[in-house]
């Protein structure tokens, strides 16, 4: 699975295509293990994150290389059927 962290009242369609997408040609997402350190990195400490899991079957997904490792990105908006949960960071596995 990889991740990708949205504002709490973030609207996610079908497809899900955030700015991103439009902007640089992708999706940015996160392994597991860096979802908490990506949030930290990206978002307000008082910002309420939901982290979208994704089942990345079936996606262009590619792994770039970041100055905080590899890390996934999806060249293309992602069907709902791929996001298989949604879950708050506060309860998200550390």
């Amino acid at each position: 699975m990889i991740y990708h962290i949205v504002g709490k009242e973030t609207a996610i369609g079908d497809p899900y295509a955030p700015p991103s997408l439009a902007k640089e040609g992708f999706v940015h997402c996160s392994y597991r293990e860096k979802v908490r350190e990506s949030a930290a990195l990206y978002f307000p400490a008082d910002a309420t994150l939901v982290v979208l899991e994704i089942d990345p079957r079936g996606l262009p997904v590619e792994v770039a290389e970041t100055p905080r490792g590899p890390m996934p990105h999806v060249r293309s908006a992602i069907p709902a059927a791929n996001i298989v949960a949604r879950l708050p960071l506060e309860t998200f596995p550390r």
